[in-house]
């Protein structure tokens, strides 16, 4: 039986390609906050596969095709909800996580 529960989180995706983003994904994952990332080469997804603790969603897709992008929102909001942004570049790490960096 599937589970009807609705997921009322949003989360952020991350996509791995610059130090700033993927620094700010290590530092969500390794504090179990809940994060999707994605990447166009597996190797970058596999740190966020192992240990994984269930808050964590990696997806190998090239983010520039925008059916890939589009099949892993869709994936990501039904496993936890809404995507509340999308973290591709230095500038768009939330101010706060860069500075902690």
């Amino acid at each position: 039986m599937r589970n009807k529960r609705k997921n009322t989180l949003s989360v952020p995706l991350v996509v791995l390609e610059e130090p700033a983003a993927i620094d700010y994904a290590h530092l969500l994952f390794s504090s179990n906050i809940p994060l999707a990332v994605v990447s166009n080469e597996y190797s970058a997804v596999v740190p966020f596969m192992l240990g994984n603790n269930g808050r964590t969603a990696a997806f190998v897709a090239d983010v520039d095709d925008p059916d890939q992008l589009a099949e892993a929102i869709v994936i990501i909001e039904r496993r936890f909800g809404r995507v509340d942004s999308v973290i591709r570049y230095a500038s768009d790490v939330p101010a706060e996580a860069a500075r902690a960096s």
